[in-house]
């Protein structure tokens, strides 16, 4: 493969890697937003169940402390971030500085 081709298909590479970093940036909502609101109490809701769990919760741990706490779903969660459940983990982990 010469360097033209190697340069030409690098090119292509980061801009699919852009593209997709752009899609999963998560969505901004305003201040005092009912959704905003909504989503920083189940993520607060989420270190702590962490932490005294010591591990990060399955999903289904997750919905059940969220539908006895009237915290968002994991879905819930997962759509308004735009992260899925395992970037949601290892964001949490890395913020409680525990173990991935």
């Amino acid at each position: 493969m010469d360097s033209d081709k190697t340069r030409k298909i690098s090119d292509e590479m980061d801009k699919l890697i852009n593209e997709y970093y752009d899609n999963i940036q998560q969505i901004e909502y305003p201040d005092g937003s009912e959704m905003k609101v909504y989503y920083e109490q189940s993520y607060k809701a989420l270190k702590t169940i962490t932490q005294q769990l010591k591990r990060f919760p399955s999903t289904q741990e997750w919905n059940q402390h969220a539908k006895e706490n009237y915290l968002l779903s994991s879905t819930s969660m997962q759509y308004i971030s735009k992260l899925n459940w395992n970037y949601l983990r290892t964001k949490v982990l890395r913020e409680l500085n525990m173990n991935i």
